[in-house]
């Protein structure tokens, strides 16, 4: 749970329940559960399609009355929140995701509109003679049935022992070829087709994208540094301002194994997720002016350098020299330039210079490409691109689950380990604060 922010940890705890819900109501019409559930479920189906209109009309009162009911009894003081149920309420998460079901695509022959025009023209008249002599609520309730026992074992094992009849498919491809007027496949592509029905679950992969923010400050007499005051955003953090470590740094998350149940509803099945990099280097982001869009541009990543107390005293050193200098960059006005973000959707508008980097006030404000007189911070955005690839593959019952240990979470790199010049660099910046208020 350390790992996790508390909006976050309180989100997850507030919609526990409601997850939990979900996930048993898509466990049912996937057939993971118990199969009374199942045909339960295509019980209710035909009665709320064939017995609409008379439960509206007797039963809308009681229904109404049973809601209010509900409703407004006493609820029960909710369980204190523990690390388990967080690991619940991801759990239903990863099993929400697993339970929707992928849909096939189309054929391709049927995506062209004169194809279409010609299939709606030869099948609008059958359509009319069947509603005709089938009532349409009876026909609703068949559809519904087929839906709901199409990922049943027995509905599996049934339409694979179909596909296997070289008479049926025959059947179905001389029905597909005389409704869009197109020739049939060839031998070649029915065996691939037939191929397919036995192919093991695909390989699914997801791109994602990492965005570190890193933040300076301008003080007087050390230039731009990553020496902020406490109370404001961490020298390397996350679009929510939540500390980060650098990109020298970062790693990715570890790789994950669950086990749930198989399609089938026989044995189990484990699903793996890893993480790898798809590029080899950070790229900051870019955006000049006159330029309709941001790029990505690779550039060397900084080291982390430790702001020693022989460092602070040369700055007071020259501070006292000087009571006045201008912050590094062009100087320019302050109407040059200046463009206020009023949000994050405007984030990827904002110009940049050409090493990506977004100039502000005192305040992290009137944001602009060009640093000069009243800029005094400044930030660019770190990006990398990775990709988790997930797997799904048979286990036998012999195989025991191994519980993943907790990632221990990696705390932003401490600039002194050392109390002495950890309280001089705290006195001193202390110093160059009030010395840079009085300049001002």
């Amino acid at each position: 749970m350390s790992s996790l922010s508390l909006p976050l940890t309180t989100l997850l705890v507030a919609l526990g329940p409601g997850i939990h819900v979900a996930r048993r109501a898509l466990e049912i019409p996937s057939w993971n559960s118990s199969s009374y559930d199942a045909f339960l479920l295509i019980a209710l189906w035909w009665a709320a399609v064939l017995l609409t209109e008379p439960t509206i009309r007797y039963f809308l009162p009681v229904a109404c009355l049973g809601i209010l009911a509900f409703s407004s009894r006493i609820r029960p003081t909710p369980p204190l929140v523990s690390e388990n149920t967080i690991q619940a309420v991801v759990a239903d998460l990863t099993a929400i995701e697993a339970l929707i079901p992928a849909f096939p695509q189309g054929p391709t022959t049927l995506a062209a509109p004169h194809v279409l025009l010609r299939v709606l023209a030869i099948s609008y008249v059958p359509y009319l003679l069947l509603t005709h002599f089938i009532r349409l609520r009876v026909l609703v309730a068949i559809a519904g049935t087929v839906l709901l026992a199409w990922r049943a074992s027995w509905a599996i094992a049934l339409r694979r022992s179909l596909w296997r009849s070289a008479w049926f498919r025959w059947s179905i491809y001389h029905i597909t070829s005389t409704l869009s007027g197109q020739p049939m496949p060839l031998a070649s592509h029915l065996a691939l087709s037939t191929a397919a029905v036995a192919a093991p679950t695909p390989t699914k992969s997801l791109r994602f994208l990492f965005t570190i923010y890193e933040n300076q400050r301008w003080w007087m007499g050390l230039d731009w540094t990553a020496a902020l005051l406490p109370a404001e955003r961490p020298s390397w953090c996350s679009q929510s301002q939540t500390a980060v470590t650098p990109p020298n740094a970062f790693v990715l998350p570890e790789d994950t194994t669950i086990y749930i149940p198989s399609p089938d509803g026989k044995g189990r099945a484990k699903r793996c997720a890893k993480w790898s990099w798809e590029e080899s280097e950070w790229s900051v982001i870019v955006r000049k002016e006159g330029a309709t869009a941001q790029s990505r541009v690779e550039k060397p990543v900084p080291t982390e350098k430790e702001e020693n107390s022989g460092l602070l005293m040369k700055a007071a050193a020259r501070m006292r020299e000087s009571s006045a200098s201008v912050p590094s960059g062009s100087t320019t006005d302050d109407s040059e330039g200046d463009k206020v973000s009023t949000g994050d959707s405007e984030e990827e508008a904002l110009i940049t210079d050409e090493d990506g980097w977004v100039y502000g006030d005192n305040k992290w404000e009137k944001l602009s490409n060009k640093g000069g007189l009243g800029k005094y911070t400044r930030f660019r955005r770190w990006t990398r691109v990775a990709i988790v690839t997930e797997t799904v593959e048979p286990v036998s019952e012999d195989e025991v689950e191994t519980v993943p240990r907790p990632m221990t979470p990696v705390s932003p790199i401490s600039p002194s380990t050392d109390d002495k010049p950890r309280e001089d660099s705290q006195r001193l910046r202390q110093r160059l604060k009030n010395a840079m208020e009085k300049a001002a």
